[in-house]
């Protein structure tokens, strides 16, 4: 007689069912520039939508994602900055949208399109945000990172082109802005990024400025009033983001005796047109 051994009992694989019965559309945030979108519509509401657009003496041409720029607005489904379509095929229940613009609102319609161009919604989705490309904007203390610390964040988030990952590109990039740093010939950098559009005709510009410099390397120093940490050789560099306006970036240092003090204060103003 066979003994059955403990752990090697048949047991029935698991499998995710088709469906769970809703009728929703989700969206999820990806990067500055794209978003994804998953959703599930019960057969019974799209019988109930094929039937009043049928009643209505007109016909189905097409199912569509319609995508909505809701920045800084209240949605209401009439209301948007701007919408495109998205044209859906086969069964598609998922689909990753380029919506093109970092630091931007989005909700999205699944619905059907008729021959007569009027848009019947089967559901709709949760608003969500795009986060912004690059450093952060905010122009104080706690948002000034030292440039070292700033290359290992760059470098883990793909550097120059987002899903690229070239480790040869973001070392060229990283070589020149240390060649500048090093000659004194650099104030402020300017990263571009071409980002997709409909229309093939582009332009982006974000500014950053650093600030950099050397004292004794057992020196205290302070960039607008928080303690930094100097290389052993006693030099720094800090990167900040440059919003237009006029920033103040005091840099103050104390010998290691406390008794010598020196206070250097740069003063940068942008102005965007």
């Amino acid at each position: 007689m066979a003994v059955e051994k403990p752990g090697l009992r048949d047991r029935k694989t698991f499998r995710f069912p088709s469906g769970y019965g809703d009728n929703k559309i989700v969206l999820l945030v990806r990067d500055p520039w794209w978003i994804f979108a998953y959703w599930e519509i019960r057969k019974e509401k799209t019988d109930e939508i094929t039937r009043k657009i049928s009643d209505s003496g007109d016909e189905c041409e097409k199912s569509i994602l319609r995508v909505y720029d809701v920045t800084g607005v209240n949605f209401n489904g009439h209301n948007a900055n701007s919408y495109f379509d998205i044209e859906l095929k086969g069964l598609a229940s998922t689909w990753y949208i380029n919506v093109s613009s970092p630091d931007r609102s989005w909700v999205v319609d699944i619905g059907v399109l008729t021959k007569k161009g009027n848009f019947y919604l089967l559901a709709r989705s949760n608003a969500v945000h795009t986060p912004r490309f690059g450093m952060s904007d905010q122009l104080d203390a706690e948002w000034m990172i030292p440039e070292d610390e700033y290359w290992k964040m760059f470098g883990l988030s793909g550097g120059f082109g987002v899903g690229k990952g070239s480790l040869e590109v973001r070392e060229m990039i990283k070589k020149r802005f240390e060649e500048q740093i090093t000659s004194g010939a650099i104030s402020s950098s300017a990263s571009f990024y071409r980002k997709p559009a409909a229309r093939k005709f582009w332009l982006v510009v974000n500014t950053e400025l650093i600030v950099y410099g050397a004292t004794e390397p057992d020196a205290k120093v302070t960039v607008q009033g928080k303690e930094i940490t100097l290389r052993p050789d006693g030099t720094f560099s800090l990167r900040f983001a440059l919003p237009d306006g006029k920033q103040v970036i005091p840099v103050e240092a104390a010998s290691n005796d406390g008794i010598d003090h020196l206070k250097i204060t740069p003063i940068v103003t942008r102005k965007t047109e």
